[in-house]
């Protein structure tokens, strides 16, 4: 039998049952910094693909936040972030293409984690959080939110974080029927 793949769910914070799962879907600052006060280790980058499509090709539900038709190009990053012992989340972050000469840049360059290197001020607008699939048949905690430009009040980048269901629980306590789509 095939495990059954888990659609993007929202979920609210209060609904996980796992206290660091909580503090991590309602912390509103970087996430980075965040992971690493948790699990008491440095955490780094890796790129796995650095690309363009359009928008909704790749993830259909950022076109409306970052004020974009369904075929827009936008560049497209996709990392994973990780400790010596683990592998922590997978990111997707999206940019609209040639919007932002700052956003392409970032996106182009997967040496670091994004948040040390986002232009100060940023505002940061959370989207939603809830359950994604880490693998096939297994939930995971994510959350997703837009960073905003200062200089033009524009939404510069969508971003979704998925975490390693071994290091955030994602167990709730209603069950996943019930979740908002």
């Amino acid at each position: 039998m095939t495990p059954q793949r888990i659609v993007l769910q929202s979920v609210s914070a209060e609904a996980f049952t796992n206290p660091r799962t909580r503090t991590l879907l309602s912390h509103t600052g970087s996430t980075t910094s965040l992971l690493e006060h948790i699990l008491d280790e440095h955490v780094n980058v890796h790129a796995m693909d650095v690309s363009q499509a359009a928008v909704g090709r790749v993830c259909p539900e950022a076109a409306s936040p970052l004020d974009l038709p369904t075929g827009a190009p936008v560049l497209v990053r996709r990392t994973t972030l990780g400790t010596t012992h683990h592998q922590v989340s997978r990111n997707l972050v999206l940019a609209a293409l040639g919007r932002l000469p700052w956003a392409d840049t970032l996106l182009r360059s997967c040496t670091t984690p994004l948040g040390r290197h986002l232009p100060q001020p940023h505002r940061r607008h959370p989207l939603g959080h809830g359950l994604d699939s880490w693998t096939p048949g297994r939930a995971a905690v994510a959350r997703w939110y837009l960073i905003i430009d200062s200089d033009t009040a524009q939404p510069a980048l969508f971003i979704r974080e998925t975490f390693n269901p071994d290091l955030f629980d994602p167990a709730t306590t209603c069950p996943p029927s019930h979740a908002r789509p």
